[in-house]
């Protein structure tokens, strides 16, 4: 199974440089915002998060608006352009392309009510029917031929051996953070995914839905879908992970101080997926520096030994609290290619409040946790089976 393993920094966006100056409006100032990443505050309400060009949002952005609504998506000459998820205040939620500012191409709005609209939109309107033209003699000739490449391939292909199976997709790990199924993880790893999945291995897994992504902070929010379409299997194998023994987010999971230089902490997640086995694995460091690469405030440095699959999973303290999600580790070749030496045990997490930060952005508010009583390794690991759950994407 291959896997997907990237670092993000909390003051950049896709490797774009952070914006200079923080303006409050309008103003000349963001003519110098060119191929960076920054945060407008508009003084008539909301505001915008994302990349900018020449001083207009452009790139990929989220757009806060007074009235209540929010986009997530692309922007080209600061209006929404491409692919973006516009949801208005009453509930109303519209997925699908853009063009200058409106809804344009093929979309799909979500009412309040739960009814849907989907089709093909032009200029903000829906256009409920649409025919698309008889191709050309040529266009069909062209089809005929790549049926008959096609069936060729197809042919030599069942003449041949066949290959060893391509794994599904990549992996990472992920926690339970409410008894409705909410589940935290890292953007990176649900990205571009044709499908999500979780469960408490790679055999057993149910589809989850991505409900908000923070892509500076490599964060991610998803949910299982719908029980009421579940089946009997899926119904069991959710409880199974856990969701009635782990605490709702009211009751808290994330400790409010940060990291401190020293403390002693545990890794839960599913490194290299099922290549050494189809369960979870525990590992156990200390926090070796208080913020992260590029001297990063909402991330810290630990030493717990770091793979490829770990990434999204809970890093606990030693009374059960979680102070941080697994977000990579550093590049080793990379870094001796650069500097002529193999660094070891370098890896990194995200803040427990940058964590807190973006529930509370999505809709889900969450207390500190109190857990004061000191725990065994196998008591925080038997927490942590409980909660931690293998993120797979489809592609």
């Amino acid at each position: 199974m291959g896997f997907v393993f990237l670092l993000f920094s909390s003051t950049e966006g896709w490797g774009l440089p952070p914006c200079e100056g923080s303006p409050t409006a309008y103003a000349t100032t963001t003519m110098s915002w060119i191929d960076c990443f920054g945060t407008m505050t508009y003084s008539t309400g909301g505001k915008y998060v994302g990349e900018w060009k020449v001083g207009l949002r452009h790139g990929q952005g989220t757009r806060i608006y007074a009235s209540g609504g929010k986009y997530v998506g692309e922007w080209k000459n600061g209006k929404r352009n491409g692919q973006g998820t516009y949801t208005r205040a009453k509930g109303d939620k519209y997925v699908g392309g853009w063009k200058g500012g409106w809804k344009h191409g093929q979309g799909t709005v979500t009412f309040a009510d739960g009814t849907e609209q989907e089709g093909i939109f032009e200029n903000g309107k829906f256009l409920y029917a649409k025919k698309a033209p008889e191709p050309s003699r040529q266009v069909q000739n062209e089809n005929e031929r790549l049926k008959k490449k096609i069936a060729r391939l197809e042919k030599e292909k069942k003449q041949k051996p066949n290959p060893s199976p391509k794994p599904p997709g990549t992996s990472g790990s992920g926690f339970f953070i409410s008894k409705k199924g909410h589940v935290i993880t890292n953007q990176h790893i649900v990205s571009d995914c044709r499908k999500v999945t979780i469960g408490d291995n790679s055999k057993k897994q149910v589809t989850a839905t991505v409900m908000e992504t923070d892509r500076s902070n490599d964060l991610a929010l998803l949910r299982i879908s719908n029980m009421q379409m579940a089946s009997a299997e899926t119904k069991s194998l959710i409880q199974k992970l856990g969701i009635k023994v782990v605490p709702l987010a009211s009751d808290g999971l994330l400790r409010s101080e940060d990291v401190d230089l020293g403390e002693k902490v545990l890794v839960a997640g599913y490194p290299y997926g099922e290549i050494f086995s189809n369960t979870i694995k525990v590992t156990g460091g200390m926090i070796s520096a208080t913020r992260g690469l590029g001297d990063d405030s909402g991330q810290f440095q630990m030493d717990a030994a770091v793979q490829p699959g770990n990434s999204g999973g809970p890093i606990y303290d030693e009374n059960g609290n979680i102070v941080g999600v697994v977000v990579a580790q550093l590049n080793k070749r990379k870094f001796e290619k650069e500097t002529g030496s193999m660094p070891e045990n370098v890896n990194f997490g995200i803040k427990a409040s940058t964590v807190r930060q973006f529930l509370n952005a999505s809709g889900l508010p969450t207390k500190w946790s109190k857990r004061s009583k000191n725990m065994s390794t196998r008591e925080l690991a038997k927490i942590a089976k409980s909660q931690t759950v293998m993120v797979v994407c489809h592609r």
